[in-house]
C-alpha cells in the first residue's frame, strides 16, 4: 500500500513540478514572444530577414570602428612630428584599419548574398 501510494506521489510531484509548468511556460514563452517581435517590428519578417537585420547592424558598427581606428591612425601620423617610429606606428595602425574595412565589406556582400538567396529575391 505505501509504495502505491508513494509511486502515486511520485507521479503527481513529477507532474506538477516538471511537466506542468513545461506546458504552461510554452505558452507563455510564445506570448512572451509575440510581444517582443509586435516591440522589435519583426513580426512580418522572416528568420533570414531578421537575421540579415542583426548581421547588418554588427557590421556597420565594425565600419565605424575602422572609421575611427583610421582617424586616430592619421591623427597620430599629423601630430608624429617627424618622428619616424611614430610614423610607422601609424602606418601599421591605418594599414590595419583598412583590412579590417575590408574583411567588413567583403563580409557584408557575403551578408547580401545569402540573404538575398534565402529570400528568394533577384536582382532582375
Amino acid at each position: 500500500m505505501k509504495k502505491k501510494l508513494l509511486s502515486f506521489f511520485s507521479l503527481f510531484l513529477l507532474f506538477s513540478l516538471v511537466i506542468a509548468p513545461a506546458v504552461f511556460a510554452q505558452d507563455l514563452g510564445q506570448a512572451l514572444m509575440d510581444d517582443f517581435q509586435d516591440e522589435a517590428g519583426i513580426g512580418d519578417k522572416s528568420l533570414a530577414e531578421v537575421t540579415g537585420s542583426v548581421v547588418k547592424a554588427i557590421l556597420s558598427v565594425l565600419g565605424l570602428v575602422a572609421l575611427i581606428i583610421f582617424i586616430i591612425a592619421g591623427f597620430q601620423w599629423m601630430t608624429s612630428g617627424g618622428n619616424k617610429e611614430k610614423i610607422q606606428g601609424a602606418q601599421k595602425l591605418m594599414g590595419a584599419a583598412v583590412i579590417g574595412l575590408i574583411i567588413v565589406i567583403i563580409a557584408w556582400a557575403a551578408t547580401y548574398f545569402v540573404v538575398q538567396s534565402l529570400t528568394g529575391v533577384t536582382g532582375a
